[in-house]
């Protein structure tokens, strides 16, 4: 019985051996928290031992089981139990044995010094000893953070290292207090082009300052203030300024032009006002083919220009919507006023009666808005709506409405429809008609040559005939080009009626093609907002009557349909002569006399005048 017993007893401490060692390894294996796990709440275990189970009871699997003041990370809590980390288990123990461990933030000297080092390629070793690992090389005058000195060698922080470096080649200081870059001003007219995809604003000159925007490639910023840390202070938006970090792009005094499309901010408030009756698409960039965004900008509102693009594109915000939409003259305009107005249909049908003079008829009721053309004594106009400020919408074209002042004296609005559009018209006279004669090309654009003859003076000398013959019946002329050496682009040519509040805009060309093309022919635009078709076949007709006369075999090629730009984008009725062939040897002879011009601006004339009514 007595051996029994001793046996019993050796296996007892035997099985205790066991399990204290268990518990030893369990614990060096556990006991240390990984830097990772910092985000955790610590707990500490206050039991001899605690257990850790696969879920928040007592009677779940034990998974592992700790000693006591070992720490574990705080995952949640659930009733009185903790769901802990361990290592890389996790589970759950009863919060009566657990304590929060409460932290501490050391504000020793080790954050306050830094190490220099005098040589280069100093080694940054593992530990504090010749014969440890290199883990990489801190040179000349490069600096590190000190965390502690032992035994001749100094212990650093480099932004990717830590290690043991010798005390022999470093110097020890305490760390210097951050200093602000020296800001000075800009020099006048300077530009910062962006060269990098997209650059990010920030509100000081420094990469961990608040970001306010984000600029895209070419846009050119003008430079207000210069900081000595290399980086500069821009405008990016009317109003707003910011910093960018100068080595990702270049400046220029006065703003520079490129071959790539730049992007500017305007240098005072500047507001956009739709007047594209069907709205424009916010697009993601300054293209028709850009993506849209999802939101129109409608009719009549305004926005403020952030950024304008040098191919007319507009950077705006519509109902926190960003992005660009196109700012052409065609649909719309730009002022630095800013206009508001409301506008009510009339109760019952009124007209808006001109007794006198002449009145701009203009895209919004204010006279900061663009003329779209003239009206003069005896027009008259239904009344669409009326605004506040007492001025009148009418349907100026039967594709185009506009505003017309009612607060002079040379106009009135009844309720009682007049008889007649012009009352004062004179037979055989275009006294009152405005007409813009554009010659095609000039100066550098010669336009087609062929047959010792070149356009641009065929264009000219035509254009002058036809202006002779308008004034002679009283009409107003205005010549985009006197001679050739001027040149106006496509778009400044569609603009020149609305600019002189004209009536009519013809545009005189000769054409090219094969040898035996022969003829002449006329284009209005299908597309355009002015429908020109019925004054286009007047003018045609006109023509094709003089020409049939004095050349009844010359080749009359029809009026035509055809988007060009000058038709296409003009705010008034519109056609465009193409006249002859210079590349006919014949039709150039024939296009080049004073004769064959002559009765080309005869049927033009006649085309006025059966057109106005005044034939």
């Amino acid at each position: 019985m007595e051996e029994r017993r001793k046996k019993m007893n050796t296996i007892k401490l035997n099985t205790a051996t066991i399990v204290s060692i268990c518990l030893v390894l369990i614990f060096s294996m556990f006991a240390v928290v990984p830097n990772a796990n910092a985000a955790y709440t610590k707990l500490k275990v206050t039991a001899t031992s605690l257990n850790i189970r696969t879920a928040p009871n007592t009677s779940s699997k034990v998974m592992t089981t700790v000693k006591k003041n070992t720490t574990l990370l705080k995952v949640k809590k659930s009733g009185n139990w903790y769901q802990v980390k361990y290592k890389n288990k996790t589970g759950w123990a009863s919060a009566k044995y657990l304590k929060t461990v409460k932290t501490t933030v050391s504000t020793a000297s080790t954050t306050s010094k830094i190490v220099t080092s005098k040589t280069d390629n100093l080694n940054i070793r593992k530990s504090n000893s010749i014969n440890s690992k290199s883990l990489g090389k801190l040179n000349k005058g490069k600096t590190a953070t000190y965390i502690q000195q032992k035994n001749g060698w100094v212990k650093i922080k480099t932004s990717s290292i830590t290690g043991w470096v010798s005390a022999t080649y470093v110097t020890i200081s305490n760390k210097a207090k951050t200093t602000s870059p020296k800001i000075t001003n800009a020099k006048k007219n300077l530009y910062f082009v962006v060269t990098a995809n997209s650059l990010t604003v920030r509100s000081k000159p420094d990469s961990s300052s608040k970001f306010l925007a984000y600029v895209k490639k070419n846009e050119s910023l003008l430079v207000s203030r210069i900081a000595s840390n290399n980086w500069v202070e821009v405008t990016y938006q009317t109003g707003k300024k910011g910093w960018v970090s100068a080595k990702y792009g270049t400046q220029k005094v006065k703003e520079p032009t490129t071959s790539s499309i730049t992007v500017v901010v305007p240098e005072e408030t500047t507001y956009y006002y739709v007047t594209e009756p069907t709205g424009l698409t916010i697009r993601d960039n300054y293209s028709a083919s850009a993506k849209s965004l999802g939101q129109e900008v409608p009719f009549e509102t305004k926005v403020q220009i952030l950024k304008q693009a040098s191919n007319g594109w507009i950077y705006v915000n519509y109902d926190d919507i960003e992005g660009w939409i196109n700012g052409s003259t065609y649909y719309g305009f730009a002022s630095t006023k800013n206009i508001t107005f409301t506008a009510e249909k009339p109760s019952k049908t009124k007209y808006f009666v001109m007794k006198s003079g002449t009145l701009n008829v203009r895209s919004l009721p204010t006279t900061a808005a663009p003329s779209l053309g003239k009206v003069s004594k005896g027009n008259y106009f239904k009344v669409l709506r009326v605004s506040n400020n007492n001025w009148v919408e009418v349907q100026y074209t039967s594709k185009q409405k506009g505003w017309i002042s009612a607060n002079t004296a040379s106009s009135n609005i009844t309720t009682k429809k007049p008889t007649t559009t012009v009352s004062d018209s004179v037979k055989g006279s275009l006294k009152g008609i405005k007409i813009v004669i554009d010659a095609g090309h000039g100066k550098q654009d010669n336009g087609a040559s062929g047959n010792k003859v070149v356009e641009k003076t065929l264009n000219l000398k035509a254009a002058k005939e036809i202006q002779a013959a308008i004034e002679k019946v009283g009409g107003t002329v205005y010549m985009t080009r006197t001679n050739d050496d001027q040149f106006l682009t496509l778009d400044q040519r569609a603009a020149y009626a609305k600019q002189k509040g004209a009536n009519a805009f013809i545009s005189v060309h000769h054409n090219s093609a094969s040898p035996s093309a022969t003829g002449y022919e006329s284009y209005y635009s299908s597309s355009a907002k002015v429908s020109s078709k019925k004054f286009a076949e007047a003018i045609h007709n006109g023509i094709k009557d003089a020409v049939e006369e004095e050349y009844p075999h010359y080749n009359d090629r029809k009026l035509r349909a055809m988007d060009f730009y000058v038709v296409r984008y003009n705010s008034v009725v519109s056609v465009l002569l193409e006249l002859g062939f210079v590349s006919n040897s014949s039709d150039a002879k024939l296009v080049n006399t004073n004769a064959y011009r002559e009765t080309v601006a005869k049927g033009v004339v006649n085309g006025l005048l059966s057109y106005y009514g005044r034939d």
